[in-house]
C-alpha cells in the first residue's frame, strides 16, 4: 500500500474519532433537557405563587389600613358627640357612626376571607419553594457532572485535533483539503478498500482497468462512483494464491 494512503487511513481514523466525540458531546445537553424543563416548570409555578402571595399581602395591608382609618373615624365622631348642641345634629352623628360601624363590619368580613386566602397562598408558596429547591438542587448537581464530562470531551477532542494536524502535515495540503471534503460528504468514510472489483464504500463495481491500476499501488485513485479514495486489498483467495 502506498505510504500516502496509509497516512490518509491514519488521518481518517483520527478524524473519525474526533467526529464521534463531537457527536457524543452534542448529545450531553439532551440528557438534562427533561430536568431543565421540570426546573423551568417549577420555577414558573413558584413565581406565580409568589406573585399571588404578594398581591394578597398588599390587599391585606390595604384592608387593615381601611379598617383602622374607619375605627379612628368612629372614635373621633364619638368624641365630637360631647360638643353637639342640638338633637338633630346629635342623631345625625349617631347615624353616621352606625353607618361607619356597619361598613367596618363588612370590611372585617372581607378581611377574614382575605386572611384565609392569604394563609392558603402562604402555604402554597412554601410548598412551591420546596419543590423548586429540590429540583434546582438536582439540576445543579447534574450540570456539575455534565460540565465535567464536557471538559473531558473538549480535552480529548483537543488532543485529537493536534494529532490530526500532525498527521495532515505529512501530506500535500491540496490532498488534505480534497480528503476533508470527501470525509464530510461521505459521512466520515473517505478512504476505502477495493476488493474483487468492488468499492467497499459504495459497493459498486470498479472497471477492470482501474482495478488493475489499483494493484500497482503507485498512485492515488478514487472510485468513479462515490469519489472516495480507494486502495487495493486482496481477498483471502487472492492472498492465498500469492
Amino acid at each position: 500500500m502506498m505510504e500516502q494512503v496509509k497516512i490518509l487511513i491514519d488521518l481518517q481514523e483520527v478524524m473519525g474519532q474526533a467526529r464521534r466525540l463531537h457527536e457524543e458531546r452534542q448529545k450531553i445537553p439532551l440528557e438534562v433537557a427533561d430536568l431543565k424543563s421540570l426546573f423551568e416548570e417549577r420555577e414558573a409555578s413558584f413565581l406565580a405563587a409568589e406573585q399571588e402571595f404578594e398581591t394578597l399581602k398588599q390587599q391585606r395591608r390595604e384592608k387593615e389600613r381601611e379598617i383602622e382609618e374607619e375605627r379612628d373615624k368612629v372614635e373621633r365622631a364619638k368624641a365630637k358627640l360631647m360638643s353637639i348642641k342640638t338633637n338633630k345634629e346629635y342623631y345625625a352623628m349617631l347615624k353616621e357612626i352606625e353607618g361607619t360601624r356597619r361598613t367596618n363590619v363588612a370590611r372585617e368580613e372581607e378581611l377574614l376571607s382575605l386572611l384565609v386566602r392569604y394563609e392558603e397562598a402562604e402555604k402554597r408558596l412554601a410548598e412551591r419553594k420546596a419543590d423548586l429547591e429540590e429540583v434546582s438542587g438536582r439540576y445543579r448537581e447534574r450540570m456539575v457532572d455534565i460540565d465535567a464530562r464536557m471538559g473531558t470531551f473538549d480535552d480529548d477532542i483537543g488532543k485529537l485535533d493536534a494529532r490530526r494536524r500532525q498527521v495532515a502535515n505529512k501530506l500535500d495540503p491540496s490532498l488534505v483539503r480534497r480528503f476533508e471534503i470527501i470525509f464530510e460528504r461521505r459521512d466520515g468514510l473517505a478512504v476505502v478498500a477495493a476488493k474483487n472489483y468492488s468499492c467497499m464504500g459504495c459497493h459498486m463495481n470498479i472497471a477492470p482497468q482501474l482495478f488493475n491500476l489499483l494493484q500497482r499501488n503507485d498512485r492515488i485513485h478514487t472510485c468513479p462512483n462515490c469519489n472516495r479514495v480507494v486502495y487495493y486489498e486482496a481477498t483471502e483467495i487472492e492472498a492465498a494464491g500469492e
